[in-house]
């Protein structure tokens, strides 16, 4: 007996021990569900009438539609955020039925994401997911763009004369000098879009995400710019009129608000040694974040010299507002001062 009961006792030890299981807890990590924005929805129609076209095609969708006998274009359009922001793909109204890709490009022209968009046989709007979303900074330019090898694209002459908002995402509007709606004709041969022709837009989006049930603004639609205030240097080193600078010294201009870096040129801003015609050979670096341009004279200063710093009224800020030093004064008016060194 004693056995037996030693036997039931020793297996009882060896049982596992029955333990209710939890309720399951829902997963603080878990992501919502969101839904896919772009500038405009797909199947939206611009319901552009034969005359805006000009030499080209009107399709049933409203679009106009051109066919260039072209090696291949690429096409796109340049937008910032305000806020940083996940782009997740490209949005396009296709035209092109051979194999078209899309790009997401910084400012800069490094590529960021490419994608090939699948060949469904069918033409207009179509999304190409990246691999992976890229998270853009606010306020900086970024460019969403497609290749086109057959060059058959819809377009819309003057989009872009204004800029164009949906939610943080806005595409900016087309200068002389700092065109949006860009292209490039045989990309073998050229580098990123930037030319620019007549403001058009290509119809092409940038892609992001909101969770849904979130409120979607509506779609974006040419709207005048709200912001009408001038950019201005607002600060540099040296000042104006101060004396006794180091030879080494780096000219640092401080803008009111961000400005648009491909106008900052060697045409637009210029450094000249009082007495010379010829401007002085600069180095340019401009900070965004802060909106600082740096000049860094190549070869140094000359001694007990006088220089004069010129920022042309054709540098614009974000909005295309062009700079104006003076508004007291009619005109735009340069931004311009001396300082002399030791």
């Amino acid at each position: 007996m004693w056995v037996r009961a030693c036997v039931t006792a020793c297996i009882g030890l060896l049982l596992p021990v029955q333990v209710a299981a939890a309720p399951p807890v829902a997963s603080a990590t878990a992501r919502a569900e969101t839904q896919t924005v772009g500038l405009w929805d797909p199947g939206y129609s611009p319901g552009a009438r034969p005359s805006q076209c000009g030499a080209w095609v009107l399709d049933a969708q409203g679009f106009c539609t051109a066919d260039d006998v072209r090696n291949g274009v690429e096409l796109g359009m340049k937008f910032q955020s305000s806020v940083a922001l996940q782009i997740t793909g490209i949005r396009v109204y296709r035209v092109d039925s051979r194999t078209i890709t899309g790009s997401l490009w910084d400012g800069d022209g490094t590529r960021l994401a490419t994608g090939a968009f699948a060949d469904t046989g069918t033409l207009g709007w179509q999304d190409l997911v990246f691999p992976a979303p890229v998270t853009i900074r606010a306020d900086r330019t970024y460019l969403a763009t497609y290749y086109s090898p057959a060059t058959r694209y819809a377009f819309s002459y003057g989009y872009y004369a204004d800029p164009l908002t949906r939610g943080p995402i806005t595409a900016l509007r087309s200068v002389t000098g700092d065109p949006n709606g860009v292209h490039c004709y045989d990309v073998a041969s050229c580098d990123y879009p930037k030319n620019g022709f007549r403001s058009s837009n290509y119809w092409v989006t940038p892609l992001w995400e909101v969770e849904t049930g979130a409120p979607v603004p509506p779609q974006a639609v040419p709207a005048p710019p709200v912001d009408s205030v001038a950019p201005t240097v607002r600060a540099a080193m040296p000042r104006g009129g101060e004396k006794r600078i180091g030879l080494r010294a780096t000219i640092k201009v401080t803008f009111s608000e961000g400005v648009r870096t491909a106008l900052l040129t060697k045409a637009n801003v210029r450094l000249f040694r009082v007495g010379q015609r010829a401007p002085v050979a600069t180095r340019m670096h401009y900070d965004e974040r802060r909106h600082r341009l740096s000049l860094d004279p190549r070869g140094g200063l000359r001694p007990r010299s006088t220089y004069r710093v010129v920022i042309s009224s054709e540098v614009v800020d974000t909005a295309g507002n062009r700079l104006d030093q003076d508004p007291r004064r009619a005109g735009a008016q340069r931004a311009t001062w001396t300082f002399r060194t030791r």
